[in-house]
């Protein structure tokens, strides 16, 4: 089984962006089996600058991000068989949150995001991994695999960044900060 992908919080690669410096402090995933469709929300959106070069290069991503539609960035390679892709940027008390979401025509297209689906058990399941801090309410957890029944929504988070390293905290700054200095 493969891991779950890093795509679900670097809000660049979800369009290829190389390098994505913008990630989210907690990202929700929800599945609508019966409509097959998916939808991630990611908050607090933030990124590091560890040296001042970095400022431009991150600005010059959001600017990338923000304007998708004139900028014609094309969607990740990963999501090819998605269909009906869509992304909104809220900002909600000064905190940007994307919204994206997309429909899958087969349960086997839920791979390049790493879930899997197991027709027998009808069922849905990712690999847990401890650092990401992955979280349910209506899966469960079985040795390394969240698993979550196929006949209704389910959903889960991803608050990958919550053990950062100190040096790399002291440098961690909201997005909306950037466009302070």
């Amino acid at each position: 089984m493969e891991q779950i992908k890093i795509i679900f919080f670097l809000l660049g690669s979800f369009f290829g962006i190389e390098n994505s410096r913008i990630a989210s402090d907690k990202t929700t995933v929800t599945i609508y089996p019966e409509k097959h469709k998916i939808e991630i929300v990611q908050e607090n959106l933030f990124t590091i600058i560890q040296a001042e070069k970095d400022t431009p290069l991150i600005l010059a991503q959001w600017e990338q991000l923000a304007n998708r539609k004139e900028n014609k960035l094309p969607w990740a390679k990963e999501l090819e068989n998605f269909t009906n892709k869509n992304v909104t940027i809220e900002n909600k008390e000064g905190a940007i949150a994307p919204r994206i979401s997309f429909n899958y025509t087969d349960e086997d297209d839920l791979r390049a995001l790493g879930i899997w689906y197991n027709n027998e058990k009808k069922q849905y399941s990712i690999n847990n991994i401890p650092r990401e801090h992955t979280a349910s309410e209506n899966g469960k957890l079985e040795g390394n695999y969240w698993i979550f029944e196929g006949n209704s929504k389910f959903s889960f988070t991803i608050e990958a960044f919550i053990d950062l390293p100190n040096e790399f905290k002291k440098s961690k700054l909201a997005i909306t900060e950037i466009f302070e200095d």
